[in-house]
């Protein structure tokens, strides 16, 4: 069985955008979560000072033998320029990915989404 859940998430007063996928399956077994998550907000910028900088990657996993769990996170965050009507825009970004495995129920389902 899967389940999926989408979120479109837009606020113009803050200037941000964030999408959400959330999805629960069960496959022999194993039960798996697996969450994305994309925030972008905008700001005007009046001029364009820097070129942006690298993204940064930030990756984690752990694997618990004792509660039969594992779980990898990866994040990168960032920014660039935009140009629209002549007006700079800076946008920053988070891009995060999210996967959780587990053996029994409970100790991935008692998590939030």
């Amino acid at each position: 069985m899967r389940e999926l859940l989408l979120k479109n998430l837009t606020s113009l007063e803050k200037k941000r955008k964030i999408l959400c996928w959330a999805e629960v399956s069960r496959n022999n077994g194993i039960l798996t979560k697996v969450n994305r998550r994309f925030i972008y907000v905008v700001r005007e910028h009046p001029k364009m000072d820097q070129v942006s900088e690298q993204p940064e990657f930030f990756i984690f996993k752990k694997h618990d033998t004792k509660s039969k769990t594992e779980k990898f996170i990866l994040r990168i965050k960032g920014n660039f320029y935009v140009t629209c009507e002549e007006k700079i825009y800076l946008v920053t970004y988070c891009h995060s990915l999210k996967i959780r495995l587990a053996e029994q129920a409970e100790d991935v389902c008692s998590e939030k989404l």
